[in-house]
């Protein structure tokens, strides 16, 4: 048996979804994980609907926060699949308390699908940051790099 644990750089935590003259753009951090587990935030990305991608100057703090936070719910789902499945070969049917994880089960199932469903829209402060870095982009002529030439650098939809 062989045991593989997977580890390196991901982009984790969508957020700060706002438009840019028609079109979708979002951020999103790339962070040393172990697992799916987000340990440490190394860089944020602006990502633009036609593909092009930005390194923003600083980390976002809404994506580390919602990449934490929809693993959490990941973790939460998976403790209460496994106390309903427990429940249910242990106890009769006719206990209350299978019922009762197997009711938390599906509401943290519902929850972790709607995480991952919203869309956490950009505050005013953060788009105008946004845009203004999207703006000395362009007027300095400074080359936006492709997410086709680094494969980390494919958003995750």
């Amino acid at each position: 048996m062989v045991l593989i644990i997977r580890y390196g750089t991901q982009l984790f935590g969508k957020s700060d979804h706002f438009t840019v003259d028609g079109q979708e753009a979002f951020v999103q951090t790339k962070f040393y994980h172990v697992g799916y587990m987000p340990c440490a935030p190394e860089e944020s990305y602006l990502f633009l609907k036609d593909g092009a991608t930005i390194q923003l100057p600083e980390i976002a703090g809404a994506t580390i926060l919602w990449a934490w936070l929809r693993y959490i719910l990941t973790l939460l789902f998976g403790l209460a699949l496994c106390g309903c499945i427990i429940t249910f070969i242990v106890m009769t049917t006719k206990d209350v308390l299978p019922w009762v994880c197997l009711g938390l089960c599906i509401f943290f199932f519902i929850v972790l699908i709607a995480s991952y469903v919203y869309k956490p829209k950009a505050s005013e402060a953060n788009k105008q940051k946004y845009l203004q870095i999207l703006g000395h982009v362009q007027h300095s002529k400074i080359p936006v790099q492709a997410s086709e030439a680094d494969p980390l650098l494919a958003p995750n939809v």
